[in-house]
């Protein structure tokens, strides 16, 4: 095991502390009448006198806790008998190891005394919270109670036989485990450690400077905060799955090729567009290295811990809980596939606030961790060209005609200006990586509404083009898959939808060789829709209809596609 960098982690003063469960304050801080000598001594005094204790007060002695043990601030120790815990090895361990973990687990702020029924939840020095529990007959984390309210003059002491257990919280855990090194590091980055001045004791001005005679550090870290996971507090509950440098090597080379960025990315302006045909450009210029390497490590984090108070979570840790086909991340990634997800256990170690699972792999499905599928709808982020652009509410949809992708009721309804007009629409594609995506456009029928009078609707005929940043940094319109005519300029898809339903097409398959994710609002893959034939071809005028009705535009990940056709 690694030594342990990080006692203190998010420690404060001892007097900052408080118990839990006493309604009168006095309580905590009165010795019980006792016509026992001891009530007179010190604490530190009737450890030193106890022969059954000689081993706890060495290794008080050794870490220097004895002065605090005499002192007239009220504590209650648990106090271990000699021969009931390996006393020989804290005494050859480090002073602030043995002070953290084993003394301050066994001493807490006021006076805990005990009669009858006591169930307290004790918060010691170290902020470790340990059940102090019975009926007579008492356990002090999970350990037998010999001994109870031996009073002193500053306190009380129970004795136990053995010591208590001292789980690390899952972040302290993090820079202890051996074999993880690379989740220790990227979590490093994120650490701040600063001076509690409030809490801390204030010592003499030396040279201008203040000095403190105790100082108080406080340790954060920003990552644990934009991951929503308070896995340093002692009173949360997650699962966090730890990945071996090995496990993170593979998640690494696995999804960084979404992530691949060039140095200087081109994309059309469509909010400077003068028209459909003079579209600027606009350009933006990264460290591409640094960028893919943040966000392909941030892609792994952001599936590793889980809370285990959620309700999609609770039966992980706990057996009686409801079984459900799903685990919630606390960045609220649903992960469909649980039982190959926790397979990847290789051992799991018990904290202070929930558990670390280490683990060889990362069995997260792509497009539930890092690469989505991108959903427009409804569509508010498009200009049209001789079209009045109208996003419509459907009321009361006509069951006979389908449902709307994803439930949603709304559609973007692009009206011709004119009995001339053939509108176009550019749609911006937001948040796009380097990968393949099958394409889909929801087209809704004119007559989608049960109480429209409207008989028979007629289809569009429709030519879609996608311009997008190519490896070289420019502009490229090209499309793989069936359904492509070619002109000198580029490919073009032309559809025809079924006017009798809400229509799912599917225009295509396109492969983005340079991501845009996490570029701006500027940068982005710009889809065009036009009606494939000219307004002054009578027969085709009559026969398709110049509105486009368009409810959404869907960028499926071709691997999820992939994927559900092997469960079918």
């Amino acid at each position: 095991m690694k030594v342990n960098k990080y006692i203190g982690i998010m420690m404060t003063a001892a007097s900052m502390l408080v118990a839990s469960s006493c309604t009168d304050f006095d309580d905590y801080n009165e010795v019980p009448v006792d016509a026992n000598a001891s009530a007179e001594l010190t604490l530190w005094e009737n450890i030193s006198q106890n022969s059954q204790l000689s081993n706890f007060k060495k290794i008080i002695e050794k870490v220097g806790f004895n002065k605090e043990l005499q002192q007239s601030h009220f504590y209650t120790v648990w106090a271990p008998l000699d021969g009931t815990y390996d006393a020989e090895t804290l005494l050859n361990q480090d002073n602030a190891t043995v002070l953290y973990r084993f003394v301050k687990s066994h001493v807490a702020d006021y006076n805990h005394l005990v009669s009858g029924s006591v169930n307290e939840r004790i918060h010691a020095l170290n902020e470790k919270s340990f059940n102090f529990e019975g009926n007579n007959q008492y356990l002090y984390a999970d350990v037998p109670v010999n001994t109870v309210n031996l009073p002193s003059r500053n306190g009380v002491i129970h004795t136990l036989n053995g010591a208590a257990t001292f789980y690390p919280n899952i972040y302290e855990y993090l820079f202890q485990r051996d074999g993880i090194d690379s989740l220790e590091q990227y979590f490093k980055r994120y650490e701040n450690v600063y001076l509690d001045e409030s809490n801390s004791v204030v010592g003499p001005t030396v040279n201008g400077k203040q000095t403190y005679i105790d100082s108080v550090m406080i340790t954060t870290n920003s990552m644990y905060n934009t991951l929503r996971a308070r896995i340093a507090h002692e009173d949360s509950s997650y699962t966090m799955m730890m990945p071996t440098n090995e496990a993170w090597v593979k998640a690494y080379n696995k999804i960084k090729p979404y992530y691949n960025y060039i140095q200087t990315t081109i994309a059309q302006d469509l909010d400077g567009a003068i028209s459909a045909t003079n579209i600027p450009t606009t350009t933006t210029t990264i460290n591409n290295t640094y960028l893919s390497d943040s966000l392909t490590k941030r892609a792994i984090v952001n599936n590793l811990i889980f809370n285990n108070n959620d309700r999609y979570n609770r039966w992980v840790e706990d057996a009686s809980a409801e079984n459900t086909d799903t685990l919630l991340t606390t960045t609220y990634n649903a992960l469909s596939n649980p039982t190959d997800f926790l397979a990847q256990t290789k051992e799991k170690v018990k904290m202070s606030n929930g558990y670390a699972r280490i683990v060889d792999s990362l069995a997260v499905l792509p497009w539930e961790g890092w690469n989505p599928e991108i959903h427009i709808s409804p569509i508010t982020n498009a200009i049209s060209w001789t079209g009045n652009n109208h996003v419509v509410i459907c009321e009361n949809p006509n069951p006979a005609k389908g449902t709307f992708e994803y439930g949603s009721l709304s559609y973007l309804w692009v009206e011709p200006t004119s009995n001339y007009a053939k509108p176009e629409l550019d749609i911006k594609l937001p948040g796009v990586l380097s990968t393949t995506y099958n394409l889909y456009c929801v087209i809704v029928p004119a007559n989608i509404d049960v109480n429209d009078s409207l008989v028979e609707a007629r289809p569009n005929q429709l030519d879609f083009d996608l311009s997008y940043c190519n490896e070289k940094g420019t502009l490229a319109q090209t499309w793989t898959g069936a359904n492509h005519t070619t002109s000198s300029k580029h490919f073009a898809v032309k559809l025809e939808n079924d006017p009798t339903k809400v229509d799912t097409l599917g225009v295509g398959s396109i492969t983005f060789p340079v991501a845009y994710r996490g570029l701006g609002e500027k940068m982005y893959p710009n889809l065009k829709i036009t009606t494939d034939f000219s307004v002054f071809n009578r027969q085709m005028m009559a026969t398709y209809t110049r509105d486009l009705r368009i409810a959404a535009i869907i960028l499926r990940p071709a691997e999820m596609d992939e994927y559900a056709a092997t469960k079918e």
